[in-house]
């Protein structure tokens, strides 16, 4: 969350650093393709924290309609707002506007932020972090009315990992015993979570020990769903109505047009029981948010005096920071990197360790900062960004750019036996102006090692065929945090049990399994943060799999009229609080 006046990027970032967790693309990056900044100088650290920023809401007016032309400017990477599949940030925009959960996080101290009950009253566990259970409020509905009843999570969660819905997200039910096996189909109920609807309880046991539960369950994944939905579309899911609509958050669905293009309408939802900071009603009657192809589509629909909200597209930042005084600008928890295809037969494998390490080191990512997004964005030095409790700064060891060390490992990796078959393809999704960062990266490694990449941009559903067996050999990824916890880079990133989903280089490696695993199990927040490190410099340094490039920050312009448009670290607005003058 930001406050309304501006501030610069680096004292963003400055906030994010001291973040701490007490317990928000497939990437979560929506396609968006930049961030706003007022100089173009590059940012390759982070600063040291010896501020925060308190995040303060005006009291903004009731009533109006927003038009909204930022969240839902990539068209060609929607699929879904249902709680249970949700992938990208624009999306889940849209699916936190009308679900609410267990818990949810308040940033208001950016240097505190902490998880609060929600839906739940409270909850407790036991002393190895092994078992959760979750006293319910009473009274709450949904919007049609039905009561919000512990069974309400249950039905949810074992849909979202359902087999037949085989969502992208449906790993996150492996953390609960049995979750597995809803995974593969050979159950479709869990024991293991037990809905007491008279007391109001929900019980839940663990596979293992994970001391971070309770900031996963606010994950859209572990929203309540109505019987009336489950009974229309049971584990099926898809754009709009196709998928699970009817929640328990601030706003409803009025309509949803086609994923590519239209509208998609929320109107507010006078049944909401409120949020953690005790407000009980949304300030906007509407919100439409517009889709467009492309992002620039969006952006020169806003300069024609269109709609009050945009995304500002690469090579604009500078005029259009001129032309709009309101920007959204602040650090994100969120980073954007490249996979590479584990098992691919160019690229992957450990034969290939020292090529992929010199493609990285040959890649400019200053270049790629100064002319895609005019110095607004950090140059990560790995893949978990600043603010994340157990961040290292300067983990990665092939991320510089040192074209003399890149020719050395490549020279070695080639009388080791090295070479390429065929192409190497960089895959892109099209439209959020990554074609600009991926033409910078072919122009390098063609001129720092001579191998040439070709660019493979892919239209529609990117997520989902880049995720696939054999899609990707050097693609596109990003991410911005579900919760603040280590774990939601590395487990969902690059564990096993995400491969199919957000691992969409399908990275598997027996020790840095092993690493991770030990930090689920860890209920000392330092001790498993070192653990997790541990996992980032296997991936990054020993087995060289990923490429990061940069961290992200906000993208945004909005109208003088729009009251309370801030973005909080994890990037999910609070639609309930935003209003708007006239």
């Amino acid at each position: 969350m930001r406050i309304k006046s501006r501030n610069t990027t680096a004292a963003a970032l400055v906030a994010a650093l001291a973040l701490f967790a007490g317990a928000c693309g497939d990437s979560k990056d929506s396609g968006d393709n930049a961030s706003t900044g007022t100089d173009s100088e590059t940012k390759t650290t982070a600063p040291a924290s010896d501020a925060c920023r308190t995040l303060e809401y005006e009291d903004a007016p009731e009533g109006g309609t927003l038009e909204d032309y930022a969240q839902l400017s990539s068209a060609g990477d929607n699929t879904s707002f249902d709680p249970g599949a949700v992938q990208t940030l624009d999306e889940s925009q849209v699916t936190t506007a009308l679900f609410d959960g267990l818990t949810d996080f308040d940033f208001t101290d950016t240097c505190n932020p902490t998880i609060e009950p929600l839906v739940a009253e409270k909850w407790e566990a036991n002393d190895d972090a092994t078992e959760y259970t979750f006293t319910i409020k009473k009274d709450q509905v949904f919007s049609n009315g039905e009561p919000v009843l512990p069974s309400s999570f249950k039905r949810g969660w074992e849909r979202s990992g359902s087999a037949e819905l085989a969502s992208s997200y449906g790993y996150l039910l492996a953390y609960v015993k049995d979750g597995d096996k809803l995974l593969d189909g050979s159950m479709t109920t869990l024991d293991s979570i037990v809905a007491d609807d008279d007391a109001m309880t929900l019980k839940v046991t663990l596979a293992d020990s994970n001391a971070d539960f309770p900031a996963i369950v606010s994950f859209p994944a572990f929203s309540p769903i109505t019987k009336e939905d489950f009974t229309r579309v049971g584990n099926t899911t898809g754009w709009g109505t196709k998928g699970v609509t009817i929640g328990n958050g601030p706003f409803k669905l009025e309509s949803a047009e086609s994923p590519d293009t239209g509208t998609v309408v929320l109107v507010r939802n006078d049944t909401w029981a409120g949020n953690i900071f005790g407000d009980k009603k949304a300030k906007l009657d509407k919100i439409v948010f517009h889709l467009t192809s492309e992002v620039e589509a969006s952006f020169q629909a806003f300069e024609a005096g269109e709609g009050d909200t945009a995304t500002i597209p690469s090579g604009q930042f500078g005029p259009a920071m001129e032309q709009y005084p309101n920007t959204v600008d602040s650090a994100m928890l969120g980073t954007y990197f490249f996979d590479f295809g584990h098992d691919d037969s160019n690229v992957g494998g450990e034969k290939n360790v020292k090529l992929r390490a010199a493609i990285s080191m040959a890649i400019d990512r200053d270049e790629i900062n100064a002319k895609v997004y005019e110095g607004t964005r950090f140059i990560s030095t790995g893949i978990t960004p600043p603010g994340i409790p157990g961040f290292e700064s300067n983990l990665c060891k092939y991320c510089a750019y040192d074209p003399t060390e890149a020719k050395k490992l490549f020279k070695e990796w080639e009388a080791d036996g090295g070479k390429i078959e065929g192409d190497i393809k960089i895959s892109i999704n099209s439209g959020g102006g990554h074609e600009d960062v991926a033409a910078i990266i072919q122009n390098n490694v063609k001129d720092t090692l001579g191998i040439s990449l070709k660019i493979d941009a892919i239209e529609e559903d990117y997520f989902k065929v880049i995720a696939k067996e054999g899609a990707c050999q050097i693609c596109r990824s990003g991410w911005y945090a579900d919760y603040p916890t280590y774990g939601n880079f590395m487990v969902d990133l690059f564990g096993a049990v995400s491969i199919d989903g957000n691992n969409l280089g399908r990275y598997d490696d027996e020790k840095f399994e092993s690493l991770i695993a030990d930090a689920q199990k860890e209920t000392d927040d330092t001790k498993r943060g070192e653990l997790y490190a541990s996992a980032e410099k296997r991936l990054l340094n020993e087995t060289v799999n990923a490429i990061p490039i940069n961290w992200y920050t906000g993208d945004h312009v909005y109208r003088d009229s729009v009251v309370n448009y801030v973005q909080p670290p994890l990037g999910i607005f609070l639609w309930e609080k935003v209003g708007k003058n006239g």
